[in-house]
């Protein structure tokens, strides 16, 4: 196509770089006239109205007026040493009217903002489909105050400090000449990811430049796809379309809005989780109320020793447990480290102060701990592993046992998911020797 041929094309006049055969057909219906060339050299730009190019660097095709950029790829991480940082080449203490250039984020965002721009324009949806990087995918962004000047209207950005701009409409007034009739410069700078909703992003561009140029943007750019123009077939099935995007688009923020109410709810639980994770995690008073409260939770009655006048200001048990007229002293221990043996040997004075005051020895004693409570549960070591001999000990002498907090937990889940009968767990600890486990004594 010769200059004089450009120049009188229907409009908008595209001229196209980058793009695959497939795409140009796809957006061909929506544009006056399309030109597909390999170099910017090749043309003249004031023959045209728009640039749509691929592999694009920020400020490539600053010649053109109107422009659909796509970035270019991200480089790989294994390219990474090999690549620029536009915040280094760009940093602090660099001239004012340093060029902006991408860059290619290596330490991936996990989180990305639609921006207050994109949702006033209505872009939410089609911004989140095709320029939301995918999990663990490198991209490129730049940041968003740039040189050349330019209004950038953010769509998508990092939810970070200083983040990186992933998607922008870049505007910039004539400075030198109000007057002049020269097109406002405007460019959707996109990720290359966005190609996939190409046609999309054209009629998007077209209506954002028609409030300014409708003689440059006719709404009849798009005519072979219009009611007027459609058979009746076509029509139909268009009406089909509209309304399954609608409805689609309804059930989408239905969706979100149900799992921004799912998300909250989730987020004010966390406290009663934390109460609920005590039992593994505490030590000192702490640890004994989340003892106490998960012995309450399967049936048992439970007494603070400690509120007993005659135990003021002596080292007794912690719990005095209760199942009818069946009674157990409980020591309860936290520990960042392993559990201690003569923890047994203070229990066993405990029961033998109980049996002088009540006239009678306890059913048993319990010996609970919460041992490397700063290390994850699964991780952690047996409680007095290789001192079964002192166990069997305590378990003849006393009735003793001991309970770990984990298996005390494993046990509560149990009962609270309605899994096990409160009562036959109460049971299978009453006649736990030893050393109890979940596992094995409430199945």
């Amino acid at each position: 196509m010769g200059a004089s041929a450009a120049a009188g094309a229907a409009r908008p006049r595209v001229l196209a770089i980058g793009l695959l055969a497939d795409e140009l057909e796809a957006i061909r219906p929506l544009v006056g006239s399309l030109r597909e060339v390999s170099e910017l050299g090749d043309v003249h730009p004031e023959e045209y109205d728009v640039l749509i190019h691929t592999d694009a660097n920020f400020n490539d095709g600053n010649a053109f007026p109107r422009r659909i950029a796509f970035a270019e790829p991200a480089v790989p991480a294994n390219g990474r040493s090999n690549y620029m940082y536009n915040r280094i080449i760009h940093g602090d203490g660099m001239a004012p009217d340093s060029p902006t250039t991408i860059e290619t984020q290596f330490t991936l965002a996990s989180h990305f903002d639609v921006t207050k721009e994109a949702r006033d324009l209505g872009l939410t949806g089609l911004v989140e489909r095709s320029c939301v990087p995918a999990p663990g995918a490198t991209y490129t962004g730049f940041n968003a105050s740039v040189s050349p000047w330019r209004d950038v209207k953010a769509l998508l950005s990092e939810r970070l400090q200083r983040p990186l701009t992933l998607a922008a409409i870049l505007d910039s007034p004539n400075e030198y000449d109000p007057d002049s009739a020269k097109p406002l410069d405007s460019a959707f700078w996109l990720p290359e990811i966005a190609r996939r909703e190409i046609t999309e992003w054209i009629r998007t561009a077209f209506d954002y430049w028609r409030a300014h140029d409708p003689e440059t943007f006719p709404q009849t750019a798009e005519w072979r796809s219009s009611a007027q123009w459609g058979a009746p077939s076509e029509i139909e099935a268009r009406r089909e379309l509209d309304a399954f995007d609608a409805e689609e688009e309804r059930r989408r923020a239905e969706a979100d809005a149900a799992r921004e109410r799912i998300l909250d709810a989730a987020a004010s639980t966390a406290e009663e989780g934390d109460e609920w994770r005590a039992l593994v995690s505490e030590t000192g008073d702490a640890l004994v109320s989340a003892v106490r409260s998960a012995f309450e939770m399967l049936g048992f009655s439970v007494l603070d020793a400690d509120t007993l006048v005659h135990h003021k200001g002596k080292k007794r048990e912690d719990l005095r447990v209760s199942d009818g007229v069946w009674t157990v002293l409980v020591e309860v221990k936290g520990y960042t480290g392993a559990a201690k043996s003569n923890d047994l040997q203070q229990l066993a004075a405990a029961a033998t102060m109980y049996g002088i005051a009540e006239g009678k020895p306890a059913d048993a004693l319990w010996y609970v701990v919460n041992a490397f409570r700063e290390l994850d549960p699964v991780q952690r070591a047996e409680a007095l592993a290789g001192r079964e001999e002192d166990l069997e000990a305590f378990a003849d002498s006393h009735n003793g046992c001991l309970i770990d907090t984990r298996d005390l937990f494993a046990l509560r889940q149990k009962v609270a998911l309605g899994k096990l009968d409160a009562a036959i767990a109460r049971d299978s600890l009453k006649g736990a020797r030893a050393r109890f486990t979940a596992d094995s004594n409430a199945t």
